[in-house]
């Protein structure tokens, strides 16, 4: 069977033995701080966040512009791929799937290229490219491998604890009032995301209770693959991923930190679930 390549977004948190494993190749979304585009994973968290804190100007993400796509099919096919598949997190937060799109129909006399929306953010759009790579491995074809990384994608769930809304509000995604009320209360906000949707769950005031909910929330389903997520907070979600074992007997469980484009929305001290079942 010919060759199909995996290519996708920087966001989907992969771990690095992973990526190397299944020969993915990322493709990096950016950081806007102040006018310099910093690509994904160049720069330390904590760097990240002493030039967020710098910034004279509000810092944004920014897609992966269609020309860094193009070149990593063009690359993908001179290292003897004959196909491509792109997968690119929701559409509903990023316009990285309409960047590949435009990059695919650029390459559409140099190699096949089909661009799929996972519908995933974080790591469940990473476990809709690990479902893709591993069904590709085990010899289906670039439809059966796309639908799998969809299927995968679309029935995951993403909760997160916030450990601070400061960076939601120098992102001008909730407003400053929401936020001074929320650190004077030392409120820890529980959000889930779903369906192309967010939606704030809970609103606790301690780590421990914060950490309940996320559980709770995520159910007492068993066999399923998840994965522990955290921006520069380690110990917490090495205590989570401990207690997702015991509960949860998953079937597999990845520890991984938030890359740039990610943790710039949620700040230091952010820990999460994603939890995916097997297409």
């Amino acid at each position: 069977m010919d060759r199909v390549a995996i290519v996708a977004d920087s966001s989907a948190c992969l771990p690095g033995e992973l990526v190397a494993k299944y020969a993915i190749r990322l493709v990096p979304l950016g950081l806007n701080v102040d006018g310099e585009i910093i690509p994904d994973g160049s720069i330390s968290a904590a760097e990240m966040f002493h030039r967020v804190e710098q910034a004279k100007s509000r810092v944004q993400t920014a897609s992966t512009p269609p020309g860094d796509y193009l070149s990593a099919f063009r690359q993908a096919r001179t290292d003897g791929a004959a196909a491509v598949l792109c997968l690119t997190l929701s559409a509903s937060y990023s316009g990285t799937y309409a960047a590949a799109s435009a990059a695919a129909d650029l390459a559409r006399n140099e190699i096949p290229v089909r661009v799929v929306d996972t519908g995933g953010l974080a790591m469940v759009h990473g476990f809709a490219v690990l479902g893709a790579a591993r069904a590709l491995q085990a010899g289906a074809s670039i439809e059966q491998a796309a639908s799998a990384a969809e299927q995968t994608g679309r029935s995951g769930r993403l909760i997160g604890a916030l450990d601070t809304l400061r960076y939601l509000v120098k992102g001008g995604r909730v407003p400053w009032v929401v936020g001074w009320a929320a650190s004077v209360l030392q409120i820890k906000p529980v959000l889930a995301f779903e369906g192309g949707r967010a939606r704030s769950i809970a609103r606790p005031r301690t780590w421990p209770a914060a950490e309940a909910r996320m559980l709770a929330e995520a159910g007492a389903v068993t066999g399923a693959r998840v994965a522990v997520m955290h921006s520069a907070s380690p110990d917490r979600a090495a205590m989570l991923a401990q207690k997702v074992c015991e509960r949860m007997h998953p079937a597999e469980l990845l520890v991984t930190e938030f890359s740039s484009v990610m943790a710039v929305h949620t700040g230091p001290g952010f820990v999460g679930l994603a939890v995916c079942r097997d297409a």
